[in-house]
């Protein structure tokens, strides 16, 4: 299933490249005259600012895997096949053998077809003009050499892709016709898979891959080697292998991240317009917009019932491609997944106050260590990676599929967020969407409990640490506003001092924390003269207390969500009532902002 999907794929993309072909930069280029004779030296293609064109420009050349025997490709290849140039480490009674074959293709081209650009080039070996070029400073033993004649690409003509075509269907066709397990029609066979996808599209392989490989008889069935008992026919694994190719190195189908081991690509069979990564990675407002709305106004369209979504996992082992996982459904079933994804992760920004959607990428890197600024200064997360990073190594993928497809989480990641939320002593709205994103999914919590634990503050939800999380945060936010009035520099917040232990056990924190409590409360009454502010703060606090009848200790795992949960939103609502008094002059009894307010470490928004 999943190669005839590839071939779907391949057949409307859009895009259809010459049988046995790829694209590949080409480094260097030489221009000749209809007789032969050179236009000048070598011209290097490359553009070092460039990053399309680093290696050269991208071009169509004739391509087949090369194993280790020698397979000269039409009209461009390396300086050795091309010249006869001798590189470091090479041994020249192989190359003087690889300069030999690919002058022999080219005059076996220029008998075929000499009205094609074969004859000129044949000319220019017969002629003697090859021997008279060197190597430029500046080339290495990989880059590719292709030639121009009058003007046109010689290895991309119509005379070069039909005799290729003839040549590269004997080395890899098996001579033989059979029944192709991909397309069910009778057709020539192949002996291999024509193509490797480059290994820098497969985490952790060391050389280029097959996507099908059985080259020992140990790897294939009845010890047969090559594809004897896989058949495949020449058209469907040129298909297949070019259209996996093109997804994988396409940054609109596939994605990666450092330190994670596979690579993900994936397309959209059907006629559907949904663009899944658009929606879930980069949050593009009117792909999310019609997204939420089409069910409620009718607008989907029935191309949606019969568009399937497609995805493959892959990553690398040695010259082996490892699929890591399989995916198709329907379009519409991943729209309703990424429509829940939404509902159970949205978390209000406890800075703005508004309520946001964060990208996989994001959730994915803040499950990994925080490295605190110097001197006060900004923090950063951890590359991936990187050298203690701490972040399990298939989150994204795993999150990624949880998103789509409505996959379950990591059974440990709600317990690793919070352990890292303790070491690090930082909850932004990322990490604060991923505590919420566990509950929501965990597999013990009640449905009635799961539709209490909503973007926002819910006033409504009296689970005791989520209650207790709450009283935390208006504790730690009455200090703060003591020592500013106080006009006194506060080094540690009660926050930053006790936040890791009260996750583990509110009670002994609060208990203990209430005695700094009625000391700030009577510096606000008296020395500070805010009565005001210190019967609200008051209120506040009994209010809350009045709801819990013990305050929970020894929390479970769910438990210490909960509270990191209510600590959060608590702050983030009376942020918010702070900016409403100041925007739209309404009524609070809390402090008002200062005005050279700043967001702390732990208030920070997510990063781009």
């Amino acid at each position: 299933m999943l190669l005839q999907r590839l071939v779907e794929y391949a057949e409307t993309s859009g895009e259809a490249i010459p049988a046995f072909y790829a694209y590949k930069p080409v480094r260097w280029s030489l221009e000749i005259d209809g007789t032969g004779a050179p236009r000048g030296d070598l011209v290097s293609t490359a553009d070092k600012d460039d990053p399309h064109r680093r290696f050269g420009v991208p071009r169509l050349v004739p391509a087949v895997t090369r194993t280790v025997g020698i397979s000269p490709a039409l009209a461009v290849d390396n300086g050795e096949y091309v010249f006869g140039w001798l590189s470091e480490g090479a041994k020249p009674e192989r190359v003087v053998k690889q300069h030999d074959a690919f002058r022999a293709l080219i005059i076996e081209w220029a008998a075929a077809d000499p009205d094609g650009p074969g004859p000129a080039i044949a000319a220019f070996y017969q002629d003697g003009h090859a021997g008279r070029l060197q190597p430029p400073a500046d080339w290495s033993r990989g880059d590719l050499i292709g030639f121009a004649v009058d003007g046109a690409y010689a290895a991309d003509t119509d005379s070069a892709r039909r005799f290729w075509a003839g040549v590269a269907g004997e080395r890899k066709g098996s001579g033989r016709s059979g029944l192709c397990l991909v397309c069910g029609q009778v057709q020539p066979l192949l002996k291999t898979v024509p193509q490797q996808i480059p290994r820098r599209w497969l985490p952790g392989a060391t050389q280029g891959a097959s996507l099908v490989s059985m080259n020992e008889a140990v790897h294939g069935y009845e010890l047969q080697k090559f594809l004897t008992n896989t058949p495949i026919c020449a058209d469907c694994g040129l298909k297949f292998m070019t259209a996996l190719t093109g997804l994988l190195s396409d940054p609109l189908h596939s994605t990666a991240v450092s330190g994670q081991n596979a690579r993900l690509a994936w397309w959209v069979l059907g006629g559907s317009t949904f663009d899944p990564w658009a929606t879930v990675e980069q949050l593009d407002p009117t792909q999310i917009r019609n997204l939420i709305a089409a069910p409620a106004d009718g607008r989907e369209a029935t191309v949606e019932d019969v568009s399937r979504y497609c995805s493959l996992t892959v990553g690398g082992n040695v010259a082996r491609v490892v699929v890591r996982d399989w995916v198709e459904q329907p379009v519409r079933l991943v729209k309703n997944n990424v429509r829940t994804w939404f509902d159970d992760h949205r978390i209000v920004d406890a800075w703005t106050g508004e309520v946001v959607k964060v990208k996989v990428s994001q959730l994915a890197r803040v499950a990994g260590r925080f490295e605190a600024g110097r001197n006060g200064g900004p923090g950063t997360w951890t590359r991936f990676g990187a050298s203690g990073e701490h972040r399990p190594p298939d989150v994204f993928h795993r999150l990624l599929g949880a998103a789509l497809l409505k996959r379950p989480l990591p059974p440990k990641l709600l317990n690793h967020v919070i352990h890292r939320i303790r070491i690090d002593g930082r909850l932004d709205a990322a990490r604060a969407a991923l505590i919420r994103l566990a509950l929501r999914r965990h597999p013990s919590l009640p449905e009635h409990d799961r539709e209490r634990l909503t973007p926002t503050l819910n006033v409504e939800h009296k689970q005791p640490a989520y209650v207790s999380g709450r009283i935390f945060a208006v504790m730690d936010d009455l200090q703060r506003t003591v020592f500013r009035v106080a006009d006194q520099k506060l080094n540690t917040t009660f926050a930053e001092r006790y936040f890791g232990r009260a996750i583990d056990n509110p009670q002994v924190v609060i208990v203990s924390g209430r005695r700094n409590v009625q000391a700030w409360l009577k510096r606000l009454r008296g020395p500070l003269h805010r009565p005001n502010w210190s019967e609200a703060y008051e209120r506040r606090l009994d209010d809350l207390f009045v709801q819990l009848d013990a305050i929970p200790s020894g929390a479970v795992l769910t438990d210490k969500a909960q509270f990191i949960l209510g600590y959060h939103q608590q702050r983030a609502e009376m942020r918010a009532e702070r900016m409403a008094t100041t925007v739209n002059k309404k009524k609070s009894d809390l402090p008002p902002e200062p005005d050279d307010a700043t967001p702390t470490a732990d208030d920070e928004g997510d990063e781009a």
